[in-house]
């Protein structure tokens, strides 16, 4: 009697198992695993997060750069009622190389460049938020896309204005940032 009673309470546990599964799988979508593997090999900014060395392949013959931060953006929407739209701004450090960790300024300019696309991603998502509010929004996917590519061509073109990086041009970006973000 006491095996059974034991066998019964075992399966009684599998079945609750599989029903907690069951629901769980279902919650999940097809774009949130999409967006879970996007970002499964990415640093997603975070105000409390500096880069470090260790967040870049190190490659000591790289004779192109001395640091190159791959950042972008990870966006994700839905252009129908309710207008949905969320993003991150990431860093992949697969692609991330790092020839010299000798000059902090270098990884101080990566992280400028992490921090500078972080400040258009919110120019982006104050996009969305004024079309949430629209009482009957008629847009298509490539509008949306259209938006996103506006920005980050601003990003890359302000980017490309700080250059050559110089300790003046460095501390530049960092004040723009800084009043940016707050």
């Amino acid at each position: 009697m006491n095996n059974y009673l034991k066998v019964i309470f075992l399966g009684f546990l599998i079945i609750i198992c599989l029903l907690i599964y069951y629901h769980s799988s279902n919650n999940i979508n097809e774009y949130d695993l999409k967006e879970l593997e996007t970002l499964s090999d990415k640093i997603i900014w975070d105000k409390n997060k500096k880069l470090k060395w260790t967040d870049f392949k190190f490659d000591p013959n790289e004779k192109t750069f001395i640091i190159y931060a791959d950042v972008g953006l990870a966006t994700r929407y839905n252009v129908f009622k309710p207008i949905l739209f969320r993003s991150h701004t990431t860093l992949s450090p697969k692609k991330s190389i790092v020839a010299d960790t000798s000059n902090l300024d270098d990884l101080r300019i990566a992280q400028a460049k992490f921090d500078l696309l972080e400040t258009y991603r919110r120019k982006i998502e104050k996009v969305f938020d004024s079309i949430k509010r629209l009482e009957s929004p008629n847009f298509e996917t490539s509008d949306f896309d259209s938006i996103v590519a506006y920005y980050y061509r601003d990003y890359k073109n302000e980017w490309e204005s700080y250059r050559p990086f110089t300790i003046e041009s460095l501390y530049r970006v960092e004040d723009t940032i800084r009043n940016r973000l707050k």
